[in-house]
């Protein structure tokens, strides 16, 4: 299930952010020679009438937008004059390198744009239509001789609220718990039709602070809201992620947070498979959230990655000229293996917990 999930999810998202790419470099006249979802040998293939190869590679693990002119690294002023002697005065006209700076910088930040666009009207769509899930978030296990336990939590529990927080999710209560830093928290929950409080001190446990509990959502129902409401929810959920997403990154980076809570491939197809079980509205809930997920990745100012190109774009705007080919040569290469790290790292985090 996992894997057809991810089969499914992952295209969708990408199909999304490179078809920004594409829509605005057709818009600023640069030639679009391909657009592939996926890696690797081309499985089946057509070109339209702008000579564009629309294509489906064997390797579902991304995907690219080929333009005229551009280049995936830095190139030799050698090369790179070699390659424009080649091209005639109208390829000059289509080529990305020959467009304007804003013009490039456009191009570049369409991608991540489309995948917040897309996320947004995803939730757009489900609370119009479907509505706001209501529900609860149930205790479904209890360590012994855990915070908890000795705190007096017990199963079925219903948790309102943290310290005066409501919280109607899992991941709301291991949010409000892990940034604890051990502080006592003052707990709201519902026991057979009462209101009770819990005062519980949360334990470091591998470098988090775990109260020894398991949970789980209990669904009561949809609320379907209007228009406004959709609109306002939608934009309320997207902020939501991107400052979550922000947050969790920045402490993992400063080390307030492990880098043991970084997934790979195995935890996506995982969280994949567990929202297709769920049905629909969980499943396009989380196809909006990695799309804004990924959108976001993108914009961070590593070279290689887009927010890394508008990095670049700004420095050379405010410099008024374009920095040397090995300058960016040598950001190029620490971005992408600050990339490779990241994905070594939290693949064998994968790994390492599948075995624990």
């Amino acid at each position: 299930m996992g894997l057809l999930a991810f089969i499914i999810l992952l295209p969708v998202i990408v199909f999304v952010h490179e078809f920004g790419h594409f829509l605005f470099a057709r818009i600023n006249g640069v030639k679009v020679e391909s657009f592939s979802i996926g890696f690797g040998w081309t499985l089946f293939s057509w070109t339209d009438k702008y000579k564009t190869v629309w294509k489906v590679s064997a390797i579902p693990l991304g995907g690219y937008v080929k333009m005229l002119g551009q280049s995936d690294t830095p190139e030799s002023a050698e090369e790179k004059n070699k390659k424009i002697n080649l091209l005639s005065p109208k390829e000059r006209s289509e080529s990305f390198e020959f467009k304007k700076r804003y013009q490039k910088a456009a191009i570049v930040a369409a991608g991540p744009l489309f995948n917040f666009i897309f996320g947004f009207l995803v939730f757009f769509m489900l609370f119009l239509f479907i509505g706001v899930p209501k529900t609860t978030s149930v205790i479904i296990d209890i360590q012994k001789d855990s915070p908890a336990y000795i705190a007096g939590f017990q199963k079925e529990d219903s948790i309102i609220s943290i310290d005066g927080i409501q919280v109607n999710h899992p991941s709301g209560i291991s949010e409000v718990i892990n940034s604890s830093n051990g502080k006592k928290l003052k707990f709201e929950v519902a026991r057979d039709g009462k209101v009770v409080e819990i005062f519980a001190t949360p334990k470091k446990t591998n470098d988090k602070y775990l109260l020894g509990i398991s949970y789980g959502s209990r669904f009561n129902e949809y609320k379907k809201l209007g228009f406004i409401d959709s609109i306002t929810n939608a934009y309320s959920e997207v902020s939501y992620i991107v400052s979550q997403t922000t947050k969790s990154l920045f402490e993992i980076l400063t080390g307030s947070r492990s880098s043991k809570e970084l997934g790979g491939m195995i935890s996506i197809a995982k969280v994949s498979g567990d929202a297709l079980s769920a049905g629909f509205y969980s499943f396009m809930y989380l196809i909006a959230l990695l799309s804004i997920s990924l959108g976001l990745f993108n914009l961070f100012p590593i070279p290689v990655l887009d927010g890394g190109y508008l990095f670049i774009y700004l420095i050379e705007g405010i410099l008024g000229h374009d920095l040397s080919d090995k300058i960016k040569e040598k950001m190029f290469f620490i971005g992408f293996m600050f990339i490779i790290f990241l994905l070594l790292l939290s693949n064998i985090n994968d790994i390492i917990r599948m075995f624990e």
